[in-house]
């Protein structure tokens, strides 16, 4: 399917929107707006308001960074996308589980109809304190983290484990359970799946 990126763009302006300053729309060498593309499906990342605040897409036929951000920094009125957090499920949950990755909190979320957050990345946590703090005011009282299985053979996931731990109590909230499931699995999406799996085929 070939995605009409300059239909977009003009069907966007007529209906009175502005594109400067959004992540992933450009000018290209007309002076004519664009909008940069990939192969492969594109994520929404949304704020606690449930608003699209960026899009990941998680590229085909990629074996390395399958995951990249719709972003037009390098380009011509072009705009850089900034790491935000996604959440799925409600802003005032009294608990709130923390995961890693764009597509992983809706699934979990579908699973289990739990309020998940998740960071871009183990180490990409710029902007996690804030939203822990609008999290807060909003009567979240506890924090659960559920970052893959790989935390206990990582030490890249540990190290991002280990500050995710010292901004969730800088911002008010007490030390964070760990959440840990079968290490076959190495997210929890993936076991969630798998046990939906076993139960239906019983």
């Amino acid at each position: 399917l070939s995605l009409d990126t300059a239909g977009i763009c003009k069907t966007l302006l007529e209906s009175g929107c502005t594109l400067a300053g959004v992540p992933g729309f450009y000018r290209n060498k007309d002076g004519n707006w664009n909008l940069w593309k990939k192969n492969g499906i594109m994520i929404p990342v949304r704020d606690l308001q449930g608003r699209i605040q960026g899009i990941q897409i998680r590229l085909d036929n990629s074996t390395k960074r399958k995951f990249r951000w719709l972003s037009s920094a390098d380009k011509s009125d072009g705009c850089s996308a900034q790491g935000w957090c996604h959440i799925a499920g409600s802003a005032f949950s009294e608990t709130v589980y923390i995961a890693e990755g764009s597509m992983k909190p809706d699934i979990i979320h579908f699973f289990v109809h739990k309020t998940i957050l998740s960071v871009p990345g183990v180490n990409s946590l710029k902007n996690l304190s804030r939203v822990l703090r609008q999290l807060k005011q909003n009567g979240t009282q506890k924090i659960k983290i559920a970052f893959d299985m790989d935390f206990l053979t990582n030490p890249n996931v540990r190290f991002g484990l280990k500050n995710l731990h010292q901004i969730i109590i800088s911002c008010g909230f007490p030390k964070p359970d760990v959440l840990v499931w079968d290490k076959a699995y190495k997210g929890l999406d993936d076991y969630l799946k798998s046990k939906l799996e076993a139960k239906t085929k019983n």
